[in-house]
């Protein structure tokens, strides 16, 4: 049987104990990083030794671990460096030919840095878009950033601290200024750390190195809260609101009522 297992983010402590369970009865563990894996292992006194499983030799590992699922009556266990496996982390394929191939996998779930960034943000948990890491390529980026304006749901990606900064500029230019964001590092470590504010704010933070660009960042971004905007006003309606309150009034007032974004109101109101 395959278990995928979820492992600590940060603090090594948050391995739970089926997983330390699971581990020491197993008879292959696969990482993504072996050396960081390896260290986990000795913490929790495990004797076996992981192979590596990672995006450059995932096709053929997967073959392998295949073919040992397939012959022998055997526990194999997959794990990341960190989070859950498949979650912008190698095996999905893997879990794609064990249902081919019928056989059998679980998950022993754990710590994810995506909800425990979305817990800390601080923007609305009821409902929320896990986009993975953001485009590194310019072009590719002002699309995803654009495309977000769509998205009714709060936002959660990755991004790395080399580009954190120009992640920040892009999302102030393409997105907004004023949406709440929460930029979340080094969590459930010592120094966890998570600044919240405006994306202007935020970016103020990082120009003037006040948020240490080390490591891999959690971002958590606040939606626009609509659908693409089809609400259309006439003239009728229009001269009937602002005989009775001013345009910013009206926009707010009819917001609410339609759940359209109160700018794009305004300036029909105002057109």
């Amino acid at each position: 049987m395959l278990n995928l297992i979820s492992t600590p983010i940060g603090n090594i402590n948050d391995i739970s104990l089926r997983a330390i369970d699971v581990l020491k009865n197993a008879d292959y563990i696969f990482a993504e990083d072996t050396r960081r894996t390896n260290k986990l292992l000795q913490f929790i006194d495990v004797k076996n030794k992981s192979k590596a499983f990672h995006e450059h030799n995932e096709d053929k590992a997967t073959s392998y671990v295949i073919s040992l699922l397939k012959k022998e009556d055997i526990n194999i266990v997959l794990v990341s460096d960190a989070g859950t496996p498949t979650i912008s982390d190698p095996g999905y394929f893997l879990v794609q030919e064990c249902i081919k191939n019928n056989i059998k996998f679980s998950l022993i779930p754990g710590p994810s840095s995506v909800l425990n960034a979305l817990v800390l943000s601080g923007l609305p948990t009821s409902s929320f878009s896990f986009l993975g890491f953001i485009p590194k390529k310019l072009n590719q980026k002002k699309v995803f950033f654009s495309e977000l304006k769509y998205e009714k749901h709060t936002i959660v990606v990755f991004e790395s601290a080399k580009r954190v900064k120009n992640t920040l500029e892009l999302l102030k230019s393409e997105y907004s200024a004023n949406k709440n964001i929460a930029v979340c590092r080094e969590m459930t470590k010592i120094y966890e750390n998570i600044d919240r504010g405006t994306i202007s704010e935020i970016l103020s933070k990082v120009n003037n190195k006040k948020i240490t660009l080390k490591g891999e960042f959690v971002l958590v971004i606040e939606p626009f809260s609509y659908t693409k905007f089809n609400f259309s006003i006439n003239k009728k309606i229009k001269k009937a609101f602002l005989e009775q309150m001013p345009a910013k009034d009206a926009a707010k007032l009819i917001s609410l009522l339609t759940n359209d974004n109160k700018r794009d109101i305004y300036k029909q109101l105002i057109d």
